[in-house]
């Protein structure tokens, strides 16, 4: 599967909002559904997010960035107002938003605990719960949530991240019980991703030796991923979670 399997016009008609996505894995997977046809409503906290929307495409109004605080409650039902009164309804959810900061246990705070899960967790909670509605209107939904293959395994340098991590997993199959039938929910398990800012946190190259294949994925090896469980060639995945690591995690 790569990304010309999908045709240019794979999800045209379709609306897509994709969070965390000022850069990074979100920028990749926003441009991705973008080429095949999507209007895409990039969502971060970065207010560079406006800019990624414009680079992208700055001729229509296929490409819309929107600045949330997608770890508050209030923040995140303005956004659903304001998406829903522009755009009339949301026919996929990519919950992307997330961060990856190493720390020891031993000097990690509890409100730094409390923030790691909000961002890399509640997030996924509280998008999705502001847009099923939407989401289940359609009668064709999807969700893909982005979790980590750091949630099968003990995490001691970022705990809290791995955490949040196997708790989206959960999330997913919650929220595909729920959602069902209208909406298909799914996420995918990426391992390391060779994104600009894994390449100034010190761990990539660490990682890619110790790696069977001896690299690191690109953006563009999960998005395709992505691409397929949003499409309608998925028809009977649901509550599933993709891991796409390179072999380092087998279950």
């Amino acid at each position: 599967m790569d990304g010309n399997s999908f045709s240019s016009e794979e999800f045209s008609g379709r609306t897509v909002l994709i969070t965390g996505a000022a850069q990074g894995l979100g920028r990749e997977i926003g441009q991705m559904f973008h080429d095949h046809g999507a209007r895409i409503i990039l969502v971060d906290i970065d207010q560079r997010v406006q800019q990624t929307a414009e680079d992208i495409d700055s001729g229509t109004a296929t490409a819309i960035g929107k600045i949330a605080d997608l770890t508050d409650d209030t923040s995140v039902s303005s956004l659903r107002d304001a998406v829903i009164q522009e755009f009339g309804h949301i026919d996929t959810l990519i919950n992307n938003a997330g961060t990856y900061a190493p720390h020891a246990i031993r000097d990690i705070s509890g409100s730094d605990f409390d923030k790691r899960i909000a961002i890399n967790l509640k997030t996924v909670f509280l998008t999705t719960q502001a847009f099923m509605d939407s989401l289940s209107s359609t009668q064709s939904g999807r969700v893909v949530n982005i979790a980590s293959a750091d949630a099968y395994r003990p995490k001691v340098t970022n705990a809290p991240y791995a955490a949040a991590k196997a708790g989206v997993i959960s999330l997913t199959k919650s929220f595909a019980a729920e959602l069902a039938p209208n909406v298909l929910v799914n996420g995918v398990s990426p391992g390391p991703i060779a994104t600009d800012t894994a390449k100034t946190q010190g761990w990539l190259e660490k990682a890619i030796n110790h790696h069977p294949l001896g690299y690191a994925a690109v953006p563009q090896d999960i998005g395709r991923v992505v691409l397929f469980l949003a499409s309608p060639s998925n028809r009977f995945m649901n509550g599933e979670t993709i891991v796409v690591n390179g072999g380092t995690i087998m279950i």
